[in-house]
């Protein structure tokens, strides 16, 4: 059970994962998380690196869409200024029911997918349960997230620790 709590891969950022790298994965389509992952905690938009890592992964052929546990107008708004065409809201993580839509938006199998997030007990998890290739990023921003994240953060240290990536 706990095998669900290791990401596949660990970077300390997006824009660190290269299109190659997914490529030899086997990659084709890529799930991304917002909060944390691509912008900071109460940032509208990514800056402009990650914009433009975004655009690598798109001119290197991989599909993306954003898979998020929000609201309908908040992941809409999202996709729509980051110029994503694909997204998934209330996705429920860690469940696979994000996941699985986010598969048949991109008409890809889950094999086929990555899935990039901060946070192991949502992200990876439920990336994992999925059957995507779970790649944990380090959160952009520390600090004002909120209890319940708070404290998932101090929960995910073990499984940070054994694998060397605190």
């Amino acid at each position: 059970m706990f095998k669900n709590f290791y990401a596949d891969a660990y970077f300390d950022n997006i824009t660190d994962v290269s299109p190659s790298y997914l490529k030899e994965k086997g990659v084709s389509g890529i799930i991304l998380d917002i909060d944390n992952t691509l912008i900071g905690h109460n940032v509208p938009v990514p800056d402009e690196k990650v914009l433009s890592h975004l655009r690598l992964f798109e001119s290197e052929g991989l599909k993306l869409c954003v898979v998020s546990n929000n609201e309908y107008d908040r992941v809409k708004n999202f996709a729509e200024k980051i110029e994503v065409e694909y997204f998934v809201h209330k996705a429920l993580k860690p469940r696979a029911l994000g996941y699985n839509l986010a598969s048949k938006e991109m008409g890809l199998q889950m094999n086929e997918i990555a899935a990039i997030g901060d946070q192991i007990f949502t992200d990876v998890w439920g990336a994992k349960r999925a059957g995507c290739f779970a790649i944990l990023t380090k959160p952009l921003h520390s600090g004002g997230e909120g209890f319940f994240i708070a404290l998932k953060r101090i929960l995910e240290k073990p499984f940070l620790r054994k694998r060397g990536n605190l």
